[in-house]
């Protein structure tokens, strides 16, 4: 029975232990054990040490950090002088030319000279052969001559109808006549009582009949002559209309053949036998070597309201002046002529080549200037050690990849002239 009770008590005291652990498990309760107290203090300054170096890495990547410029481009402000000058490439081109110009269509049947070659006033340059301007020609002239006859077969009914006009007038008159001495014969015989008074009266009436139609048919043709000669005025005005258009045919066929409107040099002229060519066709010009050259360059229009006569340009062949600027803008272009003083053209140059210009807007004067670029504005990045703080500034005229500065910025100042990477204040360099 001791027996008994022994094992029932074992059994009740393992349920107990084992539910106790089963309990005692999700806190992790029975595998922990109690570390020795000279070990405890040796960890300590460690864990703390950690801890204080993950605190610091967390707040420095949780800081805001400056942008890098990648590739900075910087320059130096410097004292000089600015110079407000803009670099152009012009070419060359004769001051006295004549542009050839197709006046006529047609195909080249000829080609008389050749690019290059000297010619005198009025020499041949090339002919040309138009078919349908033949055709234009002998169909002109067939109605000039229908015109003509038709003219001349009106003369001819004119003339027909005056004879006509004459004969009957002349019948007239004839008949009035023979009235006027029956009526006057009738007029005496009554007088003296051997006529009746119906018989004077009778011949009366035939004599009025007879002036009146005297006095109609001379109106009558009158009439006639004035509308017939109306007509063939008009038609003989016609005539002469058809006439000189015909001689304007006949002055282009002559126009056919170009001449030479003056005397100089061919350039340009590259016209080959058997091309086409129509009105207005640019075939080339004639440059005459004795009047001199100038030079005609394309300025940015961003410069027309500054352009004025008789600004100063300097060149490698030459001091020159700017003699016009023409006011019509292309493509964002002006074009100006710049000219050499009378009688100091180059005689070297040639029509074609091209030269370098600077053409000065202003005398020159002292000024703080920074090179050009995209990162050059009023809200450019000045250098502070190694960031890049941006900067209010004062920036004057632009030119020959120059800026001058005006306030905002000392000598020896070291600008961001690139463009930078994002609109901040501060920048960091690489």
């Amino acid at each position: 029975m001791r027996t008994a009770l022994f094992a029932s008590t074992v059994g009740a005291a393992t349920v107990r232990s084992v539910m106790t652990a089963l309990s005692a498990a999700p806190s992790g309760a029975a595998m922990d054990r109690r570390l020795p107290a000279r070990r405890r203090r040796w960890l300590a300054p460690a864990v703390v040490a950690a801890m204080l170096a993950g605190s610091a890495l967390l707040a420095w990547q949780r800081a805001p950090r400056l942008q890098a410029v990648a590739s900075p481009q910087l320059a130096v402000v410097r004292a000089g002088t600015f110079r407000d000058e803009v670099a152009l490439r012009a070419r060359v081109e004769p001051l006295r030319s004549v542009q050839l110009d197709a006046a006529e269509a047609g195909r080249v049947e000829e080609v008389l000279a050749h690019d290059g070659d000297r010619v005198a006033a009025g020499a041949p340059l090339y002919r040309l052969h138009s078919a349908e301007q033949e055709q234009l020609l002998m169909q002109r002239g067939a109605e000039v001559a229908q015109q003509m006859a038709n003219v001349s077969v009106q003369r001819t009914a004119q003339a027909a109808s005056l004879a006509q006009n004459r004969r009957e007038l002349a019948q007239l008159q004839a008949a009035q006549q023979q009235a006027e001495a029956e009526w006057q014969r009738q007029s005496r015989l009554a007088g003296a009582g051997f006529v009746s008074p119906a018989a004077l009266e009778q011949a009366g009436r035939a004599r009025a009949l007879a002036d009146r139609l005297l006095t109609q048919a001379q109106a009558d043709q009158q009439a006639e002559a004035a509308i017939r000669d109306q007509s063939i005025a008009e038609m003989a005005r016609a005539v002469q209309g058809l006439q000189r258009g015909l001689e304007l045919l006949q002055r282009s066929r002559e126009r056919l053949l170009q001449r030479a409107a003056m005397a100089g040099q061919l350039s340009g002229f590259a016209l080959q036998v058997g091309a086409s060519v129509r009105p207005g066709d640019r075939l080339g010009r004639i440059d005459d070597p004795a009047g001199g050259v100038q030079l005609v360059a394309d300025v940015d229009e961003y410069w027309l309201p500054r352009l004025q006569a008789g600004q100063a340009a300097a060149s490698e062949a030459g001091e020159l002046v700017l003699a016009q600027a023409l006011p019509q803008v292309q493509g964002g272009k002006v074009r100006v002529l710049l000219r050499w003083p009378e009688g100091k053209s180059p005689a070297a140059l040639r029509p074609g080549q091209a030269v370098d210009v600077r053409l000065q807007l202003s005398p020159p004067a002292p000024a703080l200037l920074l090179p050009e670029g995209p990162g050059v504005q009023p809200g450019l990045y000045v250098r502070e050690g190694r960031e890049l703080r941006r900067r209010s500034v004062s920036l004057g005229r632009r030119a020959s990849g120059q800026v001058e500065i005006l306030a905002g910025l000392q000598p020896g100042d070291e600008v961001l002239i690139s463009q930078p990477p994002a609109d901040r204040e501060r920048l960091a360099l690489p």
